[in-house]
């Protein structure tokens, strides 16, 4: 079959390329080396989301934001407030493994203030992982400040009692949540960079215009060179996880779902790299247009912070970047466990691949060297 022989070639000149092999494997595995020892060797507060209920005119009483400036004002936690308005349980799932490890929520229920204003004895919800090393320690720490904070008020450190439940999410660390994202952006530059100056480099060769001379169509090419860089997607795929699992301990999720977003990312990706190839010639330009197009998209699409913290306008173009929706999607898949998410964003990659493999198919000219 024509396509599998485009698929061999294309495959043999990758392995053959030395510059080829060291940006498309040694430097991602260098990358996250260097990325995961940076985040995980920081010595930083743990993060804990706190939830004030207690309300009056919808602004916090002054009891209570008192109690979550104490909190505060320790170098252990770092307080993120969490509004009254998220759910807890649908938080705690949601955001799992999302920047240091499972989410911590410390809920203060209506009533707070008044309650301790009568000298009752008043109960926080804290809610963590059961399987999180620091899940534990964070609610000690919680409950000590709680006691300092009621004898301060009353003399009594039984005023303020600490109701800690366990959550199902999964315990998992910077590295589980960045892998998916890292992965996703060398796949990016793999295909917009590397095999856009393949392509433009065969097409000063002459190469291409041979190709005219014989049965092989312009599809079966593109979707040989796609066979090429899915083959490459998942050898780097598959040593980055293993490196993860064996330096890191991550504990990130690979199953068909997984393959299947790894394999519609190299075919979108490869669309583009083949649409850029046949519309510029000079492999030299290629490589730039190539470089100009990859980069920003990787700052852009949330690989190395979330996209919510951008200002709105770089939000709305993170919004039509590929990169952005094939990040997400196997963050939810590999990290999150959410399914339905991933399948949203498999569906906006996959429209994305076909549109630019049609697009491919349709630039690319035989016949110009």
């Amino acid at each position: 079959m024509r396509i599998l022989v485009v698929f061999r070639a294309m495959t043999k000149n990758w392995l053959r390329s030395r510059s080829g092999l060291f940006f498309s494997f040694l430097f991602p595995v260098i990358f996250l080396l260097l990325f995961g020892s940076i985040l995980g060797g920081a010595s930083k507060p743990i993060p804990l989301a706190v939830q004030n209920n207690d309300l009056v005119g919808g602004v916090p009483t002054q009891l209570s934001q008192s109690f979550v400036t104490a909190l505060n004002s320790t170098s252990v936690l770092r307080v993120n407030p969490l509004p009254t308005s998220t759910n807890v349980t649908a938080y705690v799932i949601g955001q799992a493994g999302t920047f240091g490890g499972a989410p911590r929520v410390l809920v203060i229920p209506q009533g707070f203030a008044a309650g301790l204003g009568t000298g009752s004895r008043v109960n926080l919800s804290y809610i963590a992982s059961a399987s999180d090393q620091l899940g534990a320690q964070v609610g000690s720490v919680v409950t000590s400040y709680a006691d300092t904070f009621s004898s301060q008020l009353g003399g009594s450190t039984s005023l303020i009692g600490v109701d800690s439940s366990p959550s199902s999410a999964r315990t998992l660390t910077s590295v589980d949540y960045y892998m998916p994202s890292i992965l996703a952006a060398f796949m990016m530059t793999n295909g917009v960079i590397g095999l856009t100056s393949i392509a433009s480099e065969f097409r000063r060769n002459g190469l291409t215009k041979r190709l005219s001379a014989t049965p092989l169509t312009k599809l079966e090419w593109i979707l040989g060179n796609v066979m090429s860089q899915a083959l490459l997607a998942a050898i780097l795929a598959g040593v980055m996880i293993l490196l993860g699992i064996v330096v890191y301990h991550t504990a990130v999720t690979v199953d068909l779902y997984t393959l299947v977003f790894i394999a519609t990312g190299a075919i979108l990706f490869s669309g583009i790299g083949m649409t850029l190839a046949g519309i510029v010639r000079d492999p030299e330009a290629a490589a730039g247009l190539g470089n100009a197009i990859a980069f920003p998209m990787m700052l852009l699409s949330g690989t190395y912070w979330p996209v919510s913290i951008m200002p709105d306008f770089l939000q709305a173009v993170a919004r039509v970047l590929p990169l952005t929706y094939f990040s997400e999607a196997l963050r939810d898949s590999m990290v999150v466990g959410n399914l339905s998410a991933a399948l949203f964003n498999l569906e906006v990659v996959a429209a994305f691949a076909v549109g630019f493999i049609v697009i491919g198919a349709r630039v690319t000219r035989w016949k110009e060297a």
